[in-house]
């Protein structure tokens, strides 16, 4: 389990701040900067001048789930995209557990990853990334093109494992409704280089 950890953003004017296992929203209109605040969470790319990143942990843990579809795999088989960029060794048995608590358990671990569904492929980069035991997950558009009630479960799961491993999770989508009941804050972006403000309401 991580340590609590807690992320800031500046800018001189005033700020946010998001907590270990919450779910910050960032919404938006289309064309915004949602998938840019997310690179420059991940350290992609710089901050307008004058917003500055704080983080709790000197050198946290940070994984970032991209919006692309078909998905861009590391491993040929499931278990090498499990396994990708792991500092240790884990056993069948863990690989397999991790699969069961994101609902794959009919995946097999010598599957191919370009063998599964949307649905089935976002559920596997979260395994991979709850076994790297981030500090941050940025998690860019998860629940597109997913049913509604999947996309749901889906914030839910996600949600769960946030607040049960510490971790910051922020999701960029336009699909604000398939988070509304999971997210304990909301970042709007209204433009690439203007630091989000917290609202209220969804937009």
């Amino acid at each position: 389990m991580q340590m609590n950890v807690s992320l800031k953003l500046t800018d001189g004017r005033g700020g946010l701040e998001a907590h270990a296992g919450e779910v910050i929203l960032l919404t938006g209109d289309v064309g915004c900067g949602k998938s840019v605040w997310l690179k420059r969470l991940a350290g992609l790319l710089d901050f307008p001048k004058g917003v500055r990143m704080d983080m709790q942990e000197s050198a946290p843990v940070v994984r970032m789930q991209f919006d692309r579809w078909p998905a861009i795999w590391l491993g040929g088989t499931v278990e090498e995209e499990l396994l990708f960029g792991l500092k240790k060794t884990l056993s069948e048995q863990q690989l397999e557990g991790a699969l069961l608590a994101w609902h794959l358990p009919e995946v097999s671990l010598m599957a191919e990853p370009q063998s599964l569904d949307r649905h089935q492929s976002i559920c596997l980069s979260l395994a991979a990334i709850a076994l790297a035991k981030p500090s941050l997950l940025l998690l860019d558009n998860p629940s597109a093109a997913l049913p509604e009630q999947m996309a749901k479960a889906l914030s839910e799961d996600i949600a769960a494992w946030a607040k049960l491993s510490n971790t910051i999770v922020v999701v960029a989508s336009n699909r604000w409704h398939d988070w509304r009941t999971v997210v304990a804050q909301t970042w709007c972006v209204s433009a690439p280089d203007s630091l989000p403000h917290l609202t209220d309401r969804q937009e």
